[in-house]
């Protein structure tokens, strides 16, 4: 090997220590003041100078340089990666290719290789992005003592869009519940949160976004959301966030999900909200929080028990309304008749409470009490009313030969003046 050659091979941190050895050689530094110059055992200076009288500059040359290397990745692996990444795996991530190459192909590899091998071959590229900086917030110590609800809508399986429902722990990070749903609609919100507490039991605050679900955002009276007053009911407390960085634990989940679940769901080849929904509760969420949920501060769990709530008349839409003189209730054009007979003596001007469930059954309620009521057929609808009402017979009028104007009329040359002066 000719000099320039080594000199090629060799690294700045190998050329520079001929000197050294040479010195060591020459007899003018011992072993132990090259090991202190060279910052490497004595050991090593021993091992390596010994290399250095047998071979000269090619033994300190590192022996795996120009070597291919014994981790290198079998060529038909590659192969079958290129395969993968260009069909079944088209999008994915290099750590979620790695963990799925080991749970369904039994292959072994690194997230780097990975990532590496993707990037050689075009089909991934490194992200950057400006972050904002934001005061970073401590986790909660407690399960249950801060729950950060949200939705996410996004194309998650079939080609369609759908809503993500979630509500995440603060202290663990642990996916509590999950649903889809078409929109984030309060029927869908009110029916997550109350097969949350049926699992879980009231958590002490429910961390949210501004929407309109969850807050009224016009008007400078500002009354209670649905979802406000059910929460108010239940004595969990509900708080707004102001921007999406306040909630990052939800947002970071959501962006970890659109990245796996949504490819978890092709692999499995779901299609309907209902395969989703159960490939969701027993497979994936339980899977995340192994891989994902952190231990809290202390083992407490602050949730409380939903025993003495009736969950059916909370988490339904609530109208008040007066009672009428005649004991009627008007509603959205439906007429509400009460009974005579009731289990307490409605005053005049009684406050009523209208409930309508989601099943779209109606109740009445006036001081926590259920009323007995019908529905009555009060006002036809408008078309039903023009169909009923008997046509009016408008007379039609004729003047008679003589009147001033079918005179003025018949004779266009008489002079006005003349019809001014009758």
């Amino acid at each position: 090997m000719t000099n320039l050659k080594r000199l090629t091979i060799m690294s700045e941190k190998e050329k520079d220590q001929i000197a050294i050895f040479e010195n060591i050689k020459q007899k003018i530094l011992t072993q132990k003041e090259a090991s202190s110059i060279l910052e490497i055992s004595y050991r090593q200076v021993k091992r390596r100078y010994k290399r250095y009288i047998a071979s000269g500059v090619d033994g300190l040359i590192h022996k795996s340089r120009g070597r291919e290397s014994n981790r290198k990745v079998d060529l038909t692996i590659k192969e079958k990666m290129l395969d993968l990444l260009k069909n079944k795996f088209k999008g994915f991530g290099p750590t979620f290719v790695a963990e799925k190459l080991l749970e369904l192909y039994k292959i072994k590899i690194s997230n780097e290789s990975v990532r590496k091998f993707m990037i050689s071959n075009e089909l991934w590229q490194t992200k950057k992005k400006e972050r904002t900086k934001h005061v970073w917030r401590e986790r909660k110590h407690s399960l249950g003592e801060l729950i950060q609800l949200d939705g996410s809508k996004h194309i998650w399986f079939n080609n369609e869009y759908h809503t993500l429902i979630a509500f995440i722990d603060d202290a663990t990070g642990r996916i509590m519940h999950a649903r889809f749903a078409l929109e984030e609609t309060i029927k869908d919100i009110a029916l997550s949160t109350k097969a949350y507490l049926k699992q879980h039991g009231r958590p002490l605050a429910i961390y949210t976004d501004r929407g309109k679900v969850f807050k009224v955002n016009k008007g400078q009276n500002r009354g209670l959301t649905q979802y406000e007053r059910m929460l108010k009911e239940l004595n969990i407390r509900l708080i707004h966030a102001r921007s999406p960085q306040a909630k990052g634990r939800i947002e970071r989940l959501f962006k970890t999900c659109q990245d796996r679940l949504e490819k978890e769901l092709r692999l499995q080849g779901i299609t309907t909200v209902e395969q989703a929904n159960s490939y969701l509760e027993n497979v994936y969420i339980p899977n995340h929080n192994a891989k994902f949920a952190v231990l809290p501060h202390n083992n407490a769990d602050v949730h409380r028990p939903i025993n003495d709530y009736n969950l059916n008349t909370i988490f339904s839409i609530k109208i008040f309304r007066i009672l009428k003189e005649d004991n009627t209730i008007v509603y959205k054009n439906r007429w509400f008749q009460l009974e005579k007979k009731q289990k307490i003596k409605l005053k005049k001007d009684e406050k009523i409470t209208i409930i309508i469930n989601f099943d779209q059954t109606v109740q009445l309620m006036a001081r926590g009490c259920l009323l007995a009521f019908k529905e009555i057929p009060k006002e036809l609808p408008r078309e039903q009313r023009k169909k009923e009402e008997k046509p009016v017979k408008v007379r039609s009028y004729k003047p008679s030969p003589s009147h001033p104007w079918t005179t003025w009329q018949g004779n266009p040359k008489r002079d006005i003046s003349t019809l001014r002066k009758r």
